[in-house]
């Protein structure tokens, strides 16, 4: 069984679905900050924990090492849908290190989700 790094997060060590990779791609690219340093970072990340509450929220390693989230700084914030569902997705950074995508469910749910497709995301 996967250690439980915490209570909301449980370790895992795998990589990125092309999914994954694409919606990162593609938030890096309608950041609100100039993150083309951080593009080259997106091959190299892989899986580190993800959040067990059901939403596809996770957090990455950046050539093996976990990126920490002490002190983590948003990139890129936007909304989607997943199924119908309205969803707020968010990518962070630390100290230059892509470290965690975070999907939630703006009205709230108990059930499991996935990412939404990109032609879902809009702005505020």
């Amino acid at each position: 069984m996967p250690e439980v790094t915490n209570t909301f997060r449980e370790a895992l060590s795998r990589p990125l679905t092309q999914h994954e990779r694409d919606l990162i791609r593609w938030l890096l690219e309608h950041s609100h900050l100039d993150s083309s340093r951080l593009f080259p970072q997106v091959d190299r990340l892989s899986v580190a924990t993800r959040c067990t509450c059901g939403c596809p929220t996770i957090d990455f390693a950046l050539d093996g090492e976990p990126v920490a989230s002490k002190g983590e700084q948003l990139i890129s914030d936007w909304l989607a849908d997943v199924d119908g569902m309205p969803v707020g997705v968010m990518l962070w950074q630390t100290n230059d290190r892509i470290s965690t995508l975070e999907v939630y469910s703006l009205p709230g749910t108990d059930k499991p989700f996935g990412l939404p497709a990109m032609d879902s995301i809009r702005g505020y």
